[in-house]
């Protein structure tokens, strides 16, 4: 199982990604392409019912009142009709209209010839009788206010559907069906859309056409939400394919710290165990007893490895309690400064065999902080011990104390080979150690939780903890804690 995670789940999770990614994209073009069609429908329509409404208010006037008048040339059956008169414009068939007011009637006469034969040479197509007493000047002059409704009725109408592309027209004899006014054949032929020749009034002398160059952004428009709740869907399930390879990862690395953890933490408790034993046996083999000076050294050899391998059981011990929070502070009026005297006194040895030049210049004034000593005690040896395990030869560590008013602040510093400020962060980590030259492999030994514990022993008493480091230039712990005063 771990070989099948291993190697196929960065591929079946990159594998899924794509798949659902190239489905909603067909899904969408698909849909794309049906809302494009739903488009030129709904233009079409839209014309179709501007054209209505025109002819309708080019025919209205002194017909108000008329319910009979509206609810004829607002019917659908009428607006089919006229349109099937408008497309029977082709040869061999000869038409006539005439429509004429007279008293409280309108009179419309429509009349159709059929030739058997070829029509003569004299025939006309279509024939259109106006109003008594009307020329066709005046009847040219009200074509134009009718273009003019016809046009802005389309206009008002795209507006409403929120589109965004720059629509035009273009107009057409009647008779011969040739493009007079408006845009021109290459952009009527270039267009996304052009809609069916409507006549906009009963004179019969111009036909209108709406063109559309794109109907892209309206569609887009159209699937506003689609398209927004298809990213979502997406950068959703990216999102939680990345939270699970991240788990995933972590998992692994932690397991991988874990086996790292045993192995580091076996040596580090063999060390002080041999350590004791050898200095034991030595007593013992030497009989010491006679020799006060030497047995007591001995007995602060064993002594101070005995602590250490104390403080290494509680951070192992600790481990289920922080994570459960359960651990309980035992908290007093503590001075800081004589805790870190405590301390380096107890490091004495330890400092002298290192050859470690240790500084510590208190303040003359106590500085109390609410803690638990033995906590705090044990974050201040972790940091001298790291200083001494990881800062090589020679090294010079001066721990410096400030007290204000509302805040205690511990300085840590030495003079060791530094950290990346990559890994300023990571540091405080469970487990993680700052990787060597060799992967996965330390030339110190640790266990990773020192540094962990330093920094959650910390944050329980209301303060933190600050790295400042580079690369081979040192190191900085700086501790704040809540000052009493």
């Amino acid at each position: 199982m771990k070989w099948l995670s291993n190697r196929y789940a960065y591929p079946m999770v990159i594998f899924v990604i794509i798949v659902s990614i190239a489905l909603q994209i067909a899904w969408l073009n698909q849909f794309f392409k049906a809302q494009r069609v739903q488009v030129k429908h709904d233009l079409e329509e839209l014309v179709g019912q501007a054209a209505e409404m025109s002819t309708y208010l080019s025919l209205v006037p002194g017909h108000e009142h008329s319910v009979n008048f509206r609810n004829f040339f607002l019917s659908p059956e009428w607006l089919q009709f006229k349109q099937a008169y408008n497309n029977m414009r082709f040869n061999h068939v000869s038409s006539r209209f005439n429509s004429d007011i007279i008293g409280d009637s309108t009179f419309v006469s429509i009349s159709l010839r059929i030739f058997n034969g070829k029509p003569p040479k004299a025939h006309r197509g279509h024939i259109v009788h106006y109003n008594t007493g009307t020329i066709m000047a005046q009847e040219q002059d009200s074509d134009r206010v009718d273009f003019h409704r016809m046009d802005s009725l389309v206009q008002m109408r795209l507006a409403q559907i929120g589109t965004g592309d720059k629509a035009t027209y273009a107009i057409y004899s009647y008779d011969d069906k040739k493009l007079f006014d408006g845009t021109s054949l290459k952009n009527i032929k270039n267009a996304a859309f052009t809609s069916q020749q409507y006549s906009y009034n009963l004179r019969f002398l111009g036909m209108y056409q709406l063109i559309v160059p794109s109907v892209n952004s309206l569609v887009l428009y159209r699937m506003r939400f689609y398209l927004v709740s298809s990213s979502l869907m997406l950068i959703l399930t990216v999102a939680v394919f990345v939270f699970i390879l991240r788990l995933m990862r972590n998992q692994r690395q932690y397991a991988q710290a874990r086996i790292a953890f045993t192995s580091n933490m076996t040596h580090e408790l063999k060390t002080p165990v041999a350590t004791v034993s050898l200095a034991l046996e030595t007593i013992m083999e030497n009989e010491l007893e006679n020799d006060p000076r030497t047995l007591r050294e001995y007995l602060e050899i064993s002594r101070g490895e005995l602590k250490r391998l104390n403080l290494m059981i509680d951070k192992v011990l600790n481990l289920e309690h922080f994570d459960n929070n359960q651990m309980k502070l035992r908290t007093e009026l503590f001075d800081v400064q004589q805790g870190l005297n405590e301390v380096i006194s107890s490091m004495r040895l330890q400092l002298e065999n290192s050859g470690a030049q240790l500084q510590f210049l208190p303040m003359a004034l106590p500085c109390f902080v609410s803690g638990d000593p033995v906590h705090l005690t044990n974050v201040f040896y972790n940091l001298i011990e790291n200083a001494l395990k990881y800062g090589g030869d020679n090294v010079k560590l001066a721990i410096s104390c400030n007290c204000a008013p509302n805040e205690v602040t511990i300085s840590f510093k030495d003079n060791g080979p530094g950290i990346d400020s990559s890994y300023h962060q990571r540091v405080f980590e469970r487990f993680f150690r700052i990787p060597s030259a060799t992967a996965d492999i330390h030339n110190v030994k640790g266990t990773g939780l020192g540094l962990n514990y330093v920094k959650q022993i910390v944050e329980k008493h209301g303060g933190y903890i600050k790295l400042e480091s580079e690369k081979g230039r040192g190191s900085n712990f700086i501790i704040y804690l809540p000052a009493v005063s």
